[in-house]
C-alpha cells in the first residue's frame, strides 16, 4: 500500500474513531440520513458522513456538497446506516464507483447493513479505480434479502393466484435490478449469495475474515493495522 493511501486510511481510522464516540453508537432509532463532511485535518482529501436510514435525495445531497470541491480531490465516505430504500443505496454504490470514492464502515458498534451494504460495495480508489472498501474490525456489514413495504391494508388483504404471481413478478424484479447493478460496479455474484443467506427479517453480518475473502479490507480499532483484501485474495487464487 503506498504512504499516500496509508496516511488516508489512517486518517479515516481516526475520524470514524471520533465520530463513534461522539455518536454512541448503538442507538437503533437512527433517523432520515444526515450528510455532513468531517474535519480530519486535511485540505487534501474531504471525507463525508452518511447517518441514518436512507430515506432518497442523499446521492444527490452528497453530489451538491461533492460539486463545490477540486475535480482532482480524492473522496472519502463513512456510512453509518441501517439501510432504507433501496434504490437509494444502489444509486448511491453506482455514484461511489463511477466518482472513485472510497467506502468506510465505522468499529465500536458502526453499522452499515441492507440498501448501505450494496452502497458500500461501490467504493473504489480515487486514482486507480480498483475497489476500495474498508471495514473496521468491530464494524457491522450486514446483508439480506429484500422485501416490499406494504400498507396495513395490503398485509390484511386475501391474495389471489394473480396477486401471488404478480408478487413472484416483483420479487423477480428486484432480482434483476440488483443483479443488474452487481454488473455496472463491476463486483461478482458472490454478493448476491450474501443476501439470499438471510431473510428480510433477518441479517447477514459477515466477519473480518469473510470481508478480506470478498475483497473487502479490514482495519483494527486498536490499532493502526491494515489488511489489505487484494493480498489475500492472490493467495487464495495461489491454490
Amino acid at each position: 500500500m503506498s504512504a499516500a493511501r496509508c496516511n488516508l486510511v489512517v486518517t479515516l481510522r481516526s475520524a470514524a474513531i471520533a465520530t463513534a464516540v461522539l455518536l454512541g453508537l448503538g442507538a437503533s432509532d437512527l433517523k432520515a440520513a444526515t450528510i455532513e463532511r468531517m474535519d480530519v485535518g486535511r485540505t487534501d482529501v474531504a471525507v463525508f458522513m452518511i447517518n441514518g436510514q436512507f430515506a432518497g435525495g442523499e446521492t444527490i445531497e452528497l453530489q451538491r456538497h461533492i460539486a463545490k470541491l477540486p475535480t482532482n480531490m480524492p473522496v472519502s465516505v463513512i456510512l453509518h446506516s441501517p439501510g432504507g430504500s433501496l434504490s437509494e443505496g444502489l444509486q448511491l454504490g453506482e455514484f461511489f464507483y463511477k466518482a472513485r470514492i472510497s467506502t468506510f464502515v465505522m468499529g465500536y458498534g458502526g453499522l452499515c447493513a441492507s440498501a448501505c451494504s450494496l452502497a458500500f460495495l461501490g467504493g473504489r480508489d480515487a486514482k486507480t479505480g480498483k475497489p476500495s472498501r474498508v471495514k473496521m474490525n468491530g464494524g457491522r456489514l450486514g446483508f439480506h434479502q429484500f422485501s416490499a413495504v406494504r400498507s396495513d391494508a395490503e398485509k390484511a388483504k386475501t391474495y389471489t393466484k394473480a396477486d401471488m404471481d404478480n408478487e413472484a413478478r416483483r420479487t423477480r424484479n428486484v432480482a434483476f435490478v440488483i443483479i443488474k447493478y452487481l454488473s455496472s460496479i463491476n463486483e461478482d455474484m458472490s454478493k448476491l449469495h450474501l443476501m439470499l443467506k438471510a431473510p428480510s427479517a433477518e441479517m447477514n453480518f459477515i466477519s473480518s475474515a469473510e470481508a478480506l475473502g470478498l475483497g473487502i479490507n479490514v482495519m483494527g480499532e486498536e490499532s493502526e493495522e491494515f489488511i489489505e483484501a487484494s493480498s489475500i485474495q492472490a493467495r487464495f487464487k495461489r491454490q
